[in-house]
Order: C-alpha cells, then structure tokens, then sequence
C-alpha cells in the first residue's frame, strides 16, 4: 500500500476501534469493582450470630488466621459500617449448632474495611466417601446493597476439585504471619441493591 492508503486505513481501523470501544463497555466500568461471586449457603446457617471482633474463643483449637479487606460496592464505593456474619467448621470438622462457636458478626469500619479473626477451617466429610474442602461462609450485607452469600476457600486443597461449590475467585491465600497465624485478604463487592 502507499502512504495514503495506509493512512486512510489506519484512520478506518482506529475509528471502529473507537466505536467499540464506546458502544462495546460502559465508560465508568472498573474491572476492580466486579461484584463478588455468590455460594450455597449450606445447611449450618444459624441466624443470632453475636456481635465479635474475634471468633476466637480461649481454649479453640486450630492454627489462627487473620483476614483483612474491604467491603465495597460495584461502583467502588466503600461500604461503611457493612456486617459480615461469619460461620464455620471447628478444626475437627464439625459445627456448633447449639452455641455460637467460630460464629460471630464482624463489623466493618467507616471506611469499610475489616479484620476476621477465626481459625482456618479443616476439610470435613458429608457423606460415604465425599468431603468439603475447608471453607468460611459468610453473609455480607451494608447499606443500599443486596446481601451476599458466599464462602471463602484455600487453594491446594484436595477437594477443591470434586466439590460442586468450589468457585476459584472465592480462593484466599493465606501467608505466615506474626506468633503463628496464618494471614490473608480479600475484598468483597456487593451490587447496588
């Protein structure tokens, strides 16, 4: 092609570009701000939750994990005052369905951010031969957004692979941390309700 023609078609080519790009996402679409995934709830939901910073308990058994993050909505904007209502498994796999053990509401900050501070879950057995890979529920709700459902995983877990439910965006990537804990983050986002 000679010069005129590569110009005219570099103008062709940029302008359906532009096009696209326009018609194709919304301008104030931020990738970052994607709404969360939502997960079963499962049947050891048990509402009445106490108000916590801490699910631990003196005595719980179980190597200590910290997460941190924020709870936001999907136009970014933090979620001040949110509630994670939070349950899971003891370390030896079984639930309190009769007290609030390793259950509690944590709240976040003006800011929303927060801090769960709990143990990390084992695997656990539901039927003849099938597991759950470890996993943490939680209910995330705030003001002028829908509430969430969901759970949080840990990668290379053996049953990540067989269970229905697993959803790798929910993974969480625990780390050493100060006297033994393991830490970790994740950020949630709700939709506008």
């Amino acid at each position: 092609m000679e010069k005129p023609e590569l110009r005219r078609e570099f103008l062709r080519v940029g302008a359906v570009g532009a096009v696209a790009l326009v018609w194709g996402t919304p301008l104030d679409a931020d990738p970052a701000c994607e709404e969360t995934e939502d997960n079963i709830e499962g049947p050891f939901y048990k509402a009445g939750a106490p108000d916590r910073e801490t699910l631990l308990e003196p005595g719980t058994k179980g190597a200590p994990l910290v997460v941190t993050g924020t709870v936001m909505s999907t136009d970014c904007k933090p979620l001040g005052g949110a509630i994670l209502d939070v349950w899971q498994c003891s370390a030896d796999g079984v639930y309190d369905n009769s007290g609030y053990t390793l259950r509690g509401k944590v709240h976040a900050d003006k800011n929303g951010r927060y801090q769960l501070r709990t143990i990390q879950p084992p695997p656990y057995r539901v039927g003849e031969g099938r597991y759950r890979p470890a996993h943490i529920h939680l209910k995330v709700s705030g003001p002028g957004v829908a509430v969430l459902t969901t759970q949080l995983y840990f990668p290379g877990d053996q049953y990540n692979k067989t269970d229905s439910a697993f959803r790798q965006s929910l993974v969480i990537h625990p780390t050493d941390g100060p006297k033994g804990a393991k830490i970790a983050s994740f950020d949630f986002r709700l939709r506008r309700a």
